[in-house]
């Protein structure tokens, strides 16, 4: 496992994927795929699944280092799942609890977010979703699809002809 650390000082933040660990020592870290328009901080391969620019965490401390609440903004085109719940691109930045899992739509490629400071943080009750807050007779959408399922999917069919 690849552990990589963006800049000095102590992390704020842990990702960890299946073949990385990335400590988050900034205020704020872009996930996607490199490509030749740029670089991301955490590159997540070569699926087209994946934007280039995926997703974007930050954090707004008070203090300034960055210490304080972690936030999410989806930038990829196809959405991201946060524990479950869909969140589409372009939708208010969702505060995120301590530990959640990130899961990219059509692939099962998923990342384990671990905020690592501030014990003030731990004293505060977790928010809602602003999701639930905006419009609270909808209930966000929540998916649940099992990682191996291909026994229950239709063998292809054979090309014409070839079968009687």
């Amino acid at each position: 496992m690849a552990v990589v650390s963006g800049l000095a000082g102590p992390a704020v933040a842990r990702l960890e994927g299946r073949e990385f660990e990335y400590m988050m020592k900034k205020r704020s870290v872009t996930i996607g795929r490199n490509s030749s328009q740029g670089s991301v901080d955490v590159s997540m391969g070569h699926s087209s699944f994946i934007s280039r620019r995926h997703l974007e965490i930050f954090t707004a401390g008070e203090d300034g280092t960055g210490s304080g609440d972690f936030y999410l903004r989806c930038l990829g085109k196809n959405g991201v799942f946060v524990d479950g719940v869909f969140l589409r691109r372009g939708a208010a930045p969702l505060q995120l609890p301590r530990m959640c899992t990130f899961r990219f739509p059509s692939t099962n490629i998923k990342i384990t977010f671990t905020a690592l400071s501030s014990a003030k943080r731990e004293k505060r009750e977790a928010p809602e979703s602003p999701i639930k807050s905006v419009q609270p007779q909808i209930s966000p959408l929540t998916i649940n699809i099992p990682d191996n399922i291909a026994h229950l999917m239709s063998p292809l069919p054979s090309p014409t002809g070839t079968i009687r």
